[in-house]
């Protein structure tokens, strides 16, 4: 019983070793520090709203994978509406890439505002990825 205990805590301990560098890795939490948001709105008819934006890749890695949240907020800076969209394909080291994010408004919105919700940093980097990040609000 004594060594069945000792053979299972030693593959308790190499088991998360064994992941390192075998392919992209979801890390949380971390900043999305080294990708940066920057978009405009548009009114596109009715209470859609439309969202047109890059997210530029300041990192050497290439970032995958990354999950873009948009909000509309009140004058209260309350969330009313939110809506989220995928960037296609992977954003190159020192890179961007466009997106555009549908969403339906709520009417009451003053501001908006576009955040990397999550992302992966490719596994030739050695760079994990994250959820939760930076964020940009338009005036």
């Amino acid at each position: 019983m004594t060594r069945r205990r000792l053979v299972l805590f030693a593959l308790l301990l190499v088991a998360p070793m064994g992941s390192l560098g075998a392919g992209p890795e979801t890390f949380t939490p971390q900043s999305a520090s080294g990708l940066n948001v920057t978009f405009t709105t548009e009114k596109g008819g009715g209470t859609r709203i439309l969202v047109f934006g890059e997210v530029r890749n300041v990192t050497t890695t290439p970032a995958q994978r990354v999950v873009l949240l948009a909000e509309g907020l009140d004058e209260s800076g309350r969330v009313v509406s939110r809506a989220r969209a995928y960037v296609l394909g992977t954003i190159s080291s020192r890179g961007s890439a466009p997106f555009e994010i549908r969403m339906n408004a709520a009417g009451s919105e003053k501001r908006y505002r576009v955040q990397v919700e999550s992302f992966e940093f490719s596994a030739g980097g050695g760079v994990g990825g994250g959820i939760g990040g930076r964020q940009t609000e338009s005036p």
